[in-house]
């Protein structure tokens, strides 16, 4: 088997430790344990015994994971070490070497890379970025043959932070059914909206529709490493099948964790910090694009802890993000990794003491060479 790597998680984890000012996330500056329970709490997690819990999820976190969704059993969730696990369970799920899958890209390529390593074909269709990145449905049906398995789209997007209007999403819909075709939605950035309601979950709109979403994103845990895949009873059953050969369970300290945040009260919370950050980087970022007007451009992100800022200087994004990192010590993620060159993408959920010097270290370097 051959497989590609990973560039976006490579080029991370390489510098991401080790650089001064770390603008490549995509999520929100994590919160602690302190922030999030009460003494009663942390004192009853010090009490917890470390053994192996239930190897799908503990029932009362599915339980509490499937209220999140309209008319959803426990059965039809799976808990998993980050949404990571879960894209790569779907992966084994649903595909076959021979199959197809259609990819809409930009995307957050795990499943991109991981499918091909199976011997899957994976085709893309292109979100507009001329159309506030949306996805070219009109370009869906071409893509569709009768060996296409499974659509993904992660939405709200990563990169671009964009986010389908709802008739947009039913189209999407209403075209998967039409093929009879699985339609897979990466949804960790779904309650990061930065005005308006919280999405609709595809999962709530379509019979074959399955989704991955997590705590590392809108919801700022990475580090408890706790994800989920929801979707048909008998898919999830066959998801625990493959997990039995991956992780086998999760941390028994996380689960307890993950099961008080994802109650609506707290998760509201949680959320709401989220937003409050984002909205002022957000603006401070735009003011930083507005005053660099002749060198970069950006169509605002809906949701979603990143921005996709286009530049207009004739660089490769990989060599400028590492030209950056050499001599300002300020660490971007190329749009390279994406399949975009000319575009860089900038972390908005850092704390603004991070983002404020590196923004301005970014303009120094490209008034200096651009």
């Amino acid at each position: 088997m051959k497989v590609e790597e990973f560039a976006l998680e490579r080029i991370q984890s390489l510098y991401e430790n080790t650089v001064e000012l770390n603008l490549s996330d995509s999520g929100v500056h994590p919160m602690s344990l302190n922030d999030l329970l009460s003494d009663a709490e942390m004192r009853e997690v010090q009490a917890l015994e470390l053994g192996y819990g239930w190897t799908n999820g503990a029932v009362t976190l599915r339980e509490t994971i499937a209220a999140l969704y309209e008319s959803r059993t426990p059965d039809e969730i799976i808990v998993t070490n980050g949404s990571a696990e879960a894209n790569f369970l779907l992966v084994m799920l649903l595909l076959n070497p021979g199959d197809e899958i259609v990819v809409f890209t930009p995307n957050y390529l795990q499943i991109w890379g991981w499918a091909r390593a199976l011997g899957v074909n994976a085709i893309a269709v292109q979100h507009d970025g001329d159309a506030d990145w949306q996805p070219r449905l009109a370009d869906l049906e071409a893509a569709i043959s009768e060996k296409t398995r499974l659509i993904t789209i992660c939405h709200p997007n990563n990169p671009t932070g964009a986010i389908m209007p709802p008739e947009g999403m039913r189209e999407l819909v209403r075209i998967a059914d039409r093929h009879g075709i699985y339609l897979h939605a990466d949804e960790v950035y779904k309650g990061s909206e930065l005005h308006g309601p919280e999405c609709e979950s595809f999962l709530d709109m379509y019979e074959k529709a399955i989704v991955t979403n997590g705590l590392s994103k809108a919801m700022a845990l990475p580090g408890l490493r706790i994800g989920w895949l929801a979707g048909p009873v008998e898919n999830i059953y066959t998801a625990w099948q493959r997990k039995d050969y991956t992780s086998i369970t999760t941390s028994a300290i996380s689960e307890y964790v993950a099961e008080r945040v994802l109650k609506p009260e707290l998760r509201s919370r949680i959320l709401q910090r989220s937003k409050a950050i984002l909205r002022q980087n957000l603006a401070l970022l735009q003011d930083w694009i507005d005053a660099n007007a002749e060198r970069v451009s950006l169509t605002p992100p809906k949701a979603g802890g990143m921005a996709f800022v286009r530049y207009h200087f004739k660089a490769n994004s990989t060599e400028l993000v590492h030209r950056l990192r050499d001599e300002k010590g300020v660490l971007l993620l190329p749009g390279d990794v994406y399949g975009l060159d000319g575009y860089f993408r900038i972390g908005i959920g850092t704390p603004r003491s991070h983002l404020e010097p590196g923004l301005e270290r970014i303009a120094d370097y490209l008034r200096k060479n651009y």
